[in-house]
């Protein structure tokens, strides 16, 4: 196979198929390219329009209308504060029932409990329901030295 000669355009004759020009244009045509492109950007510039018909003004008030509907039924109440007599009038049993229908023991948030929060002896001593005679009694075992279980 032979080696491929690089061809030069300047060496070859004018009547040569490579030194032709291979398109031809209209006479004036790309003298008067720029206003016809600049014609035809403006028409289409002015294209678009947008009309008003009742059928998509009734379209869009139903959109609207439904929704409102749908944020009016699906937007939560607020609720407001319980007062304190409502909450008076719950008895303890209820409330323990409760926390123990729902798996809520004491020992599951006894530690959020302030300790400065927390009642006098005297309230807690009729809490754990223990009479004054047997505190009485044990504190005077207590002093003795002698414990008796």
């Amino acid at each position: 196979m032979e080696p491929k000669k690089p061809i030069r355009l300047d060496e070859l004759d004018q009547q040569h198929a490579l030194r032709q020009l291979p398109f031809s244009a209209p006479e004036g045509y790309f003298d008067t390219l720029p206003s016809r492109i600049q014609a035809e950007a403006t028409r289409r510039s002015h294209r678009f329009t947008i009309s008003w018909s009742w059928q998509r003004s009734a379209s869009t008030l139903a959109g609207a209308g439904l929704v409102a509907a749908l944020v009016w039924f699906t937007y939560p109440k607020k609720q407001d504060s319980l007062e304190p007599e409502l909450l008076s009038n719950v008895s303890s049993a209820s409330v323990v029932e409760y926390l123990q229908d729902q798996d809520i023991y004491l020992e599951d948030y006894s530690d959020l409990i302030d300790s400065h929060k927390m009642p006098n002896d005297s309230t807690l001593i009729h809490e754990l329901h223990v009479s004054p005679e047997s505190i009485q009694q044990m504190i005077e075992e207590d002093a003795s030295g002698t414990i008796t279980i």
